[in-house]
Order: structure tokens, then C-alpha cells, then sequence
């Protein structure tokens, strides 16, 4: 997996797609027709697009799914009060705000997850 930094504040979602897909930020922001925020609903449909397998929806950690699947974007409260999405793999957390994580994730909490089957 490579890191792929937003290129703006509202850009998270296309750079995980982008980080997914093999493809560059712009590249996913032409085809998803959105240089700003993003949905479950619009990450799935660019999943799709590009033929990348994934859970069916996006599942809130809970005591039933207290853990991500090992490849997942991440919905993350931040700790600044907005919503962020991030990438789960291997281990680590490809943030395309904060950058590449290992360990903790301590930037907000992580509140649910889409699988990606790769």
C-alpha cells in the first residue's frame, strides 16, 4: 500500500479510494465527480467502479464488532470535531491526513468500518 495525501481538507475520501485503487487522487476525484466530501453511499459506488470487492455496508464498532476487518476505510471522529475517513491494512493506518500510523490510532475514535476484500 502506498500513502496518498489529501490534497485538500475535504479530499480523505477520494485519496482512500485512490490509495486503493492503484490511481491517482485526481484521477479518483474526475471519475467519483466530487473534489469534497464523500458518503458511505459515494466511496462504495467508486469501489464498485473501479471492481474493488467490499462488505456490503459499513459496520459500526460495537461489543458484536469491536474490530475493523484487516483491510478497511475507517470512519474516525476526530479529535476536531469533523469526519474523516482512513485506511486499515497490514496493520497500520494510512492516513491521508496525519500520514502513515503504526500503533494507536490517536487522532479521534474510530466509530465504524468497510471491508475491503482485496
Amino acid at each position: 500500500m502506498k500513502l496518498i495525501m489529501q490534497p485538500t481538507s475535504e479530499t480523505c475520501g477520494q485519496a482512500c479510494i485512490a490509495m486503493i485503487a492503484g490511481k491517482t487522487v485526481e484521477e479518483v476525484i474526475k471519475d467519483m465527480k466530487t473534489s469534497g466530501p464523500t458518503s458511505i453511499g459515494q466511496l462504495i459506488e467508486a469501489l464498485d467502479f473501479y471492481g474493488i470487492k467490499h462488505a456490503e455496508r459499513n459496520t459500526r464498532i460495537s461489543k458484536k464488532n469491536p474490530v475493523p476487518h484487516e483491510f478497511s476505510i475507517l470512519t474516525v471522529h476526530t479529535n476536531n470535531g469533523y469526519t474523516h475517513w482512513t485506511l486499515l491494512y497490514d496493520g497500520k493506518y494510512y492516513d491521508p491526513e496525519f500520514g502513515l500510523i503504526e500503533g494507536e490510532y490517536t487522532y479521534g475514535k474510530i466509530t465504524s468500518f468497510l471491508g475491503i476484500y482485496k
